[in-house]
C-alpha cells in the first residue's frame, strides 16, 4: 500500500513541475475532489498532500546507511506544528512553531532540507513567512521580536530589529522587490498596539498603521497580511471578523462580519492573494478556504471537514499561500499536512463536466437495465 501511495505522489508531482494538469479521466479514477462539485463548473481540484520529507524525497541506500548509523530520520522528516507558508516555483517553504525551524520541500528537485538552526539565523518562534521577487525569504521570529532575512540557498541575511515597536508579530508581507515590508504586530489583551508597521528593506520604520478599535483603519488582533497584484494592502482584522485594505497606509474600504454564513468570519487566520486580484482567507471554525474578489464579494469555498486524515480533507486550518501558478496551499495544523489544490481552467472543467454527465447516464442507463 505505502508502495502504490508513493508512486501516486510521485506521478502528481512529476505533473506539476511539468506544468501539466490532470486529465479529467485521470482525475475521475482517482476520485478528485472537486471545488465546487459538479454539476457546477469546476474551479479547483485537489492535487497532492505533504506530510513528510519521504514525499518528495527517497533517500538513497548511502543515505539510508548514515541515517541508520546516526539513528536519525529513519522515517523522514514529519511537520510539526507548521504555522505559515509560502510558495513559488516548486519549491514551499513552511514555519514550525514546533521544531522552531522551516520547512523547504524542492519539488523540481526533489529536495527536502530546513532552515533557521544555524548561526545568526537561528529561530526561536517562527511565525509569518514571506517572499521577495528576488528569492530572499523573509521569517517573522516572535520571540526574538526580528524580521530574520534568508538567500534563495536559505543562508542567513541579515535581520531587521524590531525590539520596542511590537508587542506581538505574526504577519507579514513584503513588496515585490524587497524595498518594504508590512510586520502585522497582534497585540494581546491588554495592549492598545494592535497595527501594521511599514520598514524599509534597511530595517527604517516608515510608518505605522492603525490602533486598537473597531472604526475603519484600526485593528483588534490582526493576524495577516497580503499585498495584492493592485499594490493595495489586505490586513487580516481577526478579532473585528474583516479584511481591510490600504493604499500605501490609507484606509480604502473593508469587508466581513462575523457569523457563520458565506462571506462572513468566525476564526479567520491566514489571507493570500493570486494573480488575478483575488483574495483567499482560511477560517479555522468553518475549516475551509473563502476566495473574494477585491470588492470583497464572495467566489467560492474551498476545503472539506474531515476527521480521518483522508486526502482533501482538513481538520484544523492554519496558514494559506497562493503560487504563481494559481495553485493554493492550505495548512491543517492539527493532521500535520500540507494540503494542495489546483486551478482549473474553464475548458478543462467543461470537459469534467461532460464526462460527470456521461458517467451519470451510465449509471442510470445500468440502474434501469437491472
Amino acid at each position: 500500500m505505502t508502495h502504490r501511495l508513493n508512486y501516486a505522489l510521485t506521478l502528481l508531482l512529476t505533473l506539476f513541475l511539468a506544468g501539466c494538469s490532470l486529465t479529467p479521466s485521470d482525475t475521475m479514477a482517482r476520485k478528485a475532489q472537486y471545488w465546487p462539485e459538479p454539476p457546477t463548473l469546476p474551479r479547483f481540484v485537489h492535487e497532492f498532500t505533504l506530510r513528510n520529507s519521504l514525499d518528495i524525497h527517497q533517500p538513497s541506500e548511502e543515505e539510508k546507511m548514515q541515517s541508520f548509523i546516526r539513528g536519525t530520520d529513519k522515517e523522514g522528516v514529519r511537520l510539526g506544528k507548521p504555522f505559515a507558508l509560502v510558495a513559488r516555483q516548486g519549491r514551499i517553504y513552511i514555519t514550525d512553531t514546533a521544531i522552531n525551524q522551516v520547512h523547504v520541500f524542492d519539488i523540481p528537485r526533489s529536495r527536502y532540507f530546513r532552515m533557521g538552526y544555524r548561526f545568526e539565523g537561528k529561530l526561536g518562534d517562527p511565525k509569518g513567512i514571506a517572499l521577495d521577487q528576488q528569492g530572499f525569504i523573509y521569517v517573522v521570529d516572535g520571540r526574538a521580536k526580528r524580521v530574520v532575512v534568508y538567500d534563495a540557498m536559505g543562508l542567513f541575511s541579515k535581520e531587521i530589529n524590531l525590539g520596542d515597536d511590537v508587542t506581538r508579530p505574526t504577519g507579514i508581507a513584503v513588496t515585490a522587490d524587497g524595498s518594504a515590508l508590512y510586520v502585522v504586530d497582534t497585540g494581546g489583551i491588554d495592549s492598545q498596539e494592535h497595527r501594521v508597521i511599514r520598514y524599509a528593506a534597511d530595517g527604517t520604520r516608515e510608518s505605522i498603521i492603525g490602533t486598537r478599535g473597531s472604526a475603519d483603519g484600526e485593528f483588534n488582533l490582526p493576524v495577516d497580511a497580503a499585498l495584492g497584484i493592485d499594490g493595495l494592502l489586505y490586513v487580516l482584522d481577526a478579532g473585528n471578523f474583516r479584511v481591510q485594505v490600504f493604499d500605501q497606509g490609507q484606509f480604502v474600504h473593508s469587508w466581513g462580519s462575523a457569523g457563520s454564513g458565506p462571506g462572513q468570519l468566525a476564526r479567520p487566520r491566514s489571507i493570500s492573494t493570486d494573480a488575478a486580484g483575488n483574495i483567499y482567507v482560511s477560517d479555522t471554525q468553518f475549516t475551509n478556504v473563502q476566495l473574494f474578489n477585491p470588492q470583497g464579494q464572495l467566489l467560492l469555498a474551498i476545503g472539506k471537514r474531515g476527521f480521518t486524515d483522508a486526502d482533501g480533507e482538513l481538520t484544523l486550518v492554519a496558514g494559506i499561500t497562493v503560487d504563481e501558478t494559481g495553485r493554493l496551499f492550505i495548512i491543517d495544523q492539527k493532521n500535520r499536512k500540507i494540503e494542495v489544490y489546483r486551478p482549473i481552467s474553464a475548458p478543462e472543467g467543461a470537459q469534467i463536466l461532460e464526462q460527470h454527465a456521461s458517467e451519470k447516464a451510465a449509471r442510470i442507463k445500468k440502474y434501469k437495465n437491472r
